[in-house]
């Protein structure tokens, strides 16, 4: 088991490696398109699925990360709101700050939206 979560963080890390290569000396939108195929995602489904869970279980996980991107998008957003807003001198923390507050907020909404909601036969 181990070496399985070895191998997620090893392919995690070279993804933000090449991610923070592509967006800070190539282009900022290479970076981000690079960052957006789910690469990421394919070891976790792997491991998901070498650890017995089956194939309605992993969609149904993939279909709840499909709309937990919009969580991303905003929380993505924020932080580059606050940023731009930011004081010239400012640390980045305090704006990643603010939005890990919103971020948390909507993702207890989203949450309790998909368990009392009626939709936990979609979602889980």
């Amino acid at each position: 088991m181990f070496d399985k979560l070895l191998q997620n963080f090893l392919l995690g890390g070279t993804v933000i490696a090449i991610t923070s290569y592509l967006a800070t000396f190539m282009n900022p939108v290479l970076g981000a398109i690079f960052w957006s195929y789910p690469i990421s995602i394919l070891p976790t489904v792997y491991y998901m699925k070498t650890n017995g869970k089956n194939n309605k279980y992993i969609a149904k996980f993939l279909f709840s990360t499909t709309f937990a991107l919009i969580l991303l998008m905003f929380t993505t957003f924020a932080i580059s709101y606050y940023l731009k807003n930011a004081p010239k001198k400012e640390s980045i923390w305090p704006s990643v700050i603010k939005s890990t507050m919103w971020w948390v907020l909507f993702s207890v909404l989203y949450f309790l939206f998909v368990k009392y909601g009626g939709y936990t036969n979609h979602f889980m």
